[in-house]
């Protein structure tokens, strides 16, 4: 069974693919700093799948934390959803979002390269495409100016996770997602 560390675990986004991962039988390890959630999800993740995954409560931005997570747990592949989100908040506190989003992220994938870890998943967003100048938006899409620091952090994010690939033996993925909205079918999360 492969081990999947999710970070950000314990969000919107991060619950809803614990329980999906869980259901298909991959065994799962949150990490989660509970910035922008409520360890009361781990308790309904349970209830909807029977299963607890394992809680870290770690901040991605504290490197030895990461360091000592890493030595401690052997890991198959790593779905990156920790991050701060707020557009508004961005602009008023820019360096606080590029310390959170790509510290955390660099932290994460130095130890992916030292373990040699291949798989990643990185939430990145539809802010990367700025301000589009076809609706609807498609892949195709030109990445335009960020027009916020979030934004910027997520570009900058998808840039760093690009070269990792090309320089080290990492598979990536990045999500852009829009609005991502509703409910498990439990209404638990």
């Amino acid at each position: 069974m492969a081990k999947i560390l999710v970070t950000g675990g314990l969000g919107f986004i991060g619950s809803h693919t614990v329980v999906a991962l869980q259901k298909k039988g991959f065994e799962v390890i949150i990490i989660d700093n509970l910035s922008n959630s409520m360890l009361d999800v781990l308790d309904k993740i349970t209830k909807i799948t029977g299963i607890q995954p394992k809680f870290h409560n770690i901040d991605l931005r504290i490197k030895e934390d990461v360091k000592t997570f890493f030595e401690k747990n052997s890991i198959d592949g790593i779905i990156h959803f920790a991050a701060s989100k707020a557009v508004g908040e961005s602009v008023e506190k820019p360096l606080d979002y590029y310390e959170n989003n790509v510290s955390s992220l660099v932290y994460l994938l130095q130890e992916m390269k030292l373990r040699k870890i291949e798989h990643f998943i990185f939430s990145s967003s539809c802010t990367v495409y700025g301000q589009a100048d076809v609706l609807p938006i498609t892949e195709k899409a030109p990445i335009k100016m960020a027009a916020s620091p979030y934004g910027n952090t997520k570009q900058i994010g998808e840039e760093i996770i690009q070269e990792s690939c090309k320089a080290y033996s990492l598979n990536a993925i990045a999500l852009r997602y829009f609005n991502p909205i509703g409910a498990h079918e439990s209404i638990q999360i």
